[in-house]
């Protein structure tokens, strides 16, 4: 049944390619002798009013497709709140890539696991002037954790289990991006000027 709130077009379609970006390249995946060095590729734009977003994301790895996302925002801050927020988008990534490491290596390790289930908490501060702050204030965006509990049910060893999500942990891409200080960049493009 849909309600006043329900939105009517879909958050995620499937896209028919990548568009190809001005502005970053598109590599293929490449071994090393550390692994399977992997992209994730996004292009995204301002497509509304308010903070309406679409954007195309893909994993440079065979086999995954491309996909069209849209983003908003809550209305308490000018958004429409027609699509998850960006904040939204960045823990499910994280949860839904764990769970996908903690049930792979259980299956590689043919555990016998009769249910995985994830909670998680992200806990962020933000200062936006004339919202959380004074005007005049600069604007500032702090990340204050991430808290995870997997519930497993299982009649394994306990000893396993553990061993299972702590690797599980090491291995999920997304985790490790937020748990651990990575190199980042900003190159900004301004009327096709390099800054």
């Amino acid at each position: 049944m849909l309600d006043n709130n329900t939105v009517t077009h879909p958050i995620v379609t499937r896209a028919a390619a990548m568009p190809t970006p001005r502005h970053i390249s598109l590599n293929k995946t490449r071994k090393s002798k550390e692994g399977m060095e992997l992209e994730v590729d996004f292009i995204a734009e301002l497509t509304g009013d308010g903070f309406v977003k679409t954007g195309v994301v893909q994993p440079n790895v065979p086999g995954f497709g491309a996909f069209e996302v849209l983003c908003d925002e809550g209305s308490s801050i000018g958004g429409t709140d027609t699509a998850p927020a960006p904040l939204s988008y960045l823990a499910a990534g994280i949860g839904f890539c764990l769970l996908t490491h903690v049930h792979g290596l259980a299956q590689s390790r043919r555990l016998n696991i009769s249910s995985i289930k994830l909670e998680q908490k992200m806990k962020f501060q933000s200062r936006i002037p004339g919202m959380t702050a004074e005007q005049g204030t600069e604007m500032l965006g702090v990340s204050k954790g991430v808290e995870t509990v997997i519930i497993i049910e299982s009649q394994e060893d306990p000893s396993l289990i553990a061993s299972l999500v702590e690797a599980s942990e090491k291995a999920c891409m997304a985790l490790q991006t937020v748990v651990n200080a990575i190199p980042a960049s900003t190159t900004i493009i301004n009327n096709g000027q390099k800054l």
